[in-house]
């Protein structure tokens, strides 16, 4: 009798370790199916919350809240429990019951992480898993896309503009953002259902009942490409815009609203025919991301962190809840403590989030700080090696820069560079991003050299331009620094600038070193 109930768990143990493979694989079909059946065989704790997250990703997640809740009431003190539940309370439009369990997930996990060893605590929980967007594309062929969307819509009247994290990427690195998830289009409120028809006339699809908002209305293309189409009202009383994160049959002041000055669009010329594209694109992206939108910040949410948000709301606390616990189970307390730092701004006597603070600082503090490498010639110092710059930091926490001396220019470009060593490495040096700023030791070509230099810098990532992903030099040098645990991570390379064409304009820049200087908030001000 017992070796048979032995057998038995080991047969449930295997379909509860295929059944987690689907889950988070995102066959979600298959994962149902095989939740379902260990329900009727086991109906566990850890099943219930699985299938519950399922119907969540079906936009049914009001289906399991009975259980949910008798869940809790048999087991409170499951952080995960709360949280799941608090998500099917929104999918329902109970924005306030949500936004108090979210709330409760963060006191339950907080005063288990007090107690508890954190790796103990997220080895044993459930996983929390969105499916993935997946795209076909490559990201020239997701821009093209986009703008033969655009111009579509602009040809049969509809002024769609490019915004949120589509027009950031185009204005500040001249192309779609590394890893984005999705386009972003504006259009005017008042059109959002007729330029929904036009959409699903052109291939776009809603995606998942646009994760049960009203705005933005979300669609996937044929190619995996997808798209948030925003819609953008005028508020009677003052003029101006505003828009943001809407749900029906809800109050509207439950909503997540946002703020702008009156949005105005010009007309452009694009690859794939006329376009609409804002007037004053840094209105725009201050509001969202602030006075430093021109500085890439990995940590930065805009969901919760954007300037512009008129006022705290129940789905406001309910993303910005929601979002706190899901960077926790990451590990990422970056994020938390700009998210927490907004948050405490809305509610400055909150116990639990002041606590929740002082919890992160002390995990911030414990963790052996990021250091970070980045590599070039610098001559002649333009927006575009600010940018990369400022994109190398934001991935750690104390930036080495490698400038390449004046003999590896001779060998590699068969010329000195304009400025000599002394002066790009006295100007990188002043960067108030830069931490540390060293000459290269050996070329990158040279392999062996270059990983025991590079490894001699005590660095965790090495960051470089996707120009030279996949490259011979690069596949070779990435096995070399393996051994030392030392990562290279590629970010994109700033199209449309270059020193070489600097110089081929301008050949007298070296005297007009200023300009460098005046862009240099790109990257924070230059030292004094």
């Amino acid at each position: 009798m017992q070796k048979d109930t032995v057998i038995k768990q080991s047969q449930l143990n295997k379909k509860m370790t295929q059944a987690i493979e689907y889950f988070t694989s995102g066959q979600d079909q298959a994962a149902e199916q095989a939740f379902q059946q260990l329900y009727q065989q086991q109906p566990s704790q850890q099943v219930i919350l699985y299938l519950a997250q399922l119907a969540q990703r079906r936009q049914a997640g009001s289906e399991w809240i009975e259980q949910l809740e008798a869940l809790l009431h048999k087991h409170p003190d499951v952080p995960d429990s709360y949280y799941i539940l608090a998500r099917s309370y929104q999918q329902n439009r109970q924005l306030p019951l949500a936004a108090q369990t979210f709330y409760q997930a963060l006191e339950w996990r907080l005063q288990h992480d007090a107690l508890t060893n954190i790796a103990e605590v997220q080895s044993s929980e459930v996983p929390i898993h969105e499916s993935a967007s997946s795209t076909k594309l490559t990201p020239e062929n997701a821009l093209l896309l986009l703008l033969q969307t655009l111009s579509s819509l602009k040809k049969a009247g509809f002024y769609a503009f490019p915004t949120a994290g589509t027009l950031l990427g185009l204005e500040r690195e001249g192309q779609l953002l590394e890893n984005d998830k999705d386009v972003d289009i504006g259009i005017d409120w008042s059109h959002m259902e007729s330029a929904i028809e036009h959409l699903q006339h052109l291939g776009w699809q809603e995606e998942a009942q646009s994760y049960g908002l009203i705005n933005p209305r979300c669609f996937r293309h044929q190619s995996g490409l997808v798209l948030d189409l925003c819609g953008y009202a005028t508020e009677q009383s003052t003029g101006d815009t505003i828009s943001g994160l809407w749900m029906q049959d809800v109050p509207f002041t439950w909503n997540r609203v946002t703020r702008f000055s009156a949005i105005q669009v010009v007309s452009i010329s694009s690859p794939a025919g006329e376009i609409c594209y804002p007037q004053y694109p840094e209105q725009i992206l201050q509001a969202l991301y602030g006075l430093d939108w021109k500085i890439p910040d990995a940590n930065f949410d805009t969901i919760v962190c954007a300037p512009n948000i008129m006022q705290d709301s129940y789905l406001y606390y309910c993303y910005a809840y929601s979002h706190l616990y899901t960077e926790w189970k990451k590990g990422n307390f970056k994020k938390m403590h700009v998210i927490l730092r907004v948050l405490l701004q809305f509610k400055p006597h909150d116990s639990l989030l002041k606590n929740l603070m002082q919890f992160v600082l002390k995990q911030m503090e414990s963790q052996q700080p990021c250091r970070v490498l980045a590599l070039g010639f610098f001559d002649l110092l333009h927006p575009g090696h600010l940018t990369y710059l400022s994109l190398a930091k934001s991935h750690g926490d104390y930036l080495v820069v490698g400038v390449a001396p004046d003999a590896f220019a001779l060998k590699s470009k068969g010329r000195p560079p304009i400025m000599d060593q002394d002066e790009r490495l006295s100007i990188i040096k002043a960067l108030a991003c830069v931490d540390k700023a060293v000459l290269v030791g050996a070329p990158m070509a040279d392999t062996e050299r270059a990983a025991h230099w590079i490894a001699q810098q005590r660095v965790n990532l090495v960051i470089c331009g996707d120009e030279w992903q996949h490259t011979p030099r690069w596949q070779a040098l990435e096995a070399a620094l393996a051994p030392h645990n030392i990562r290279v991570v590629y970010i994109p390379y700033t199209q449309g600038i270059s020193s070489t064409k600097i110089k081929e304009s301008d050949p007298m820049y070296k005297n007009s070193i200023a300009n460098c200087a005046k862009t240099a908030g790109i990257c924070g001000r230059v030292r004094d």
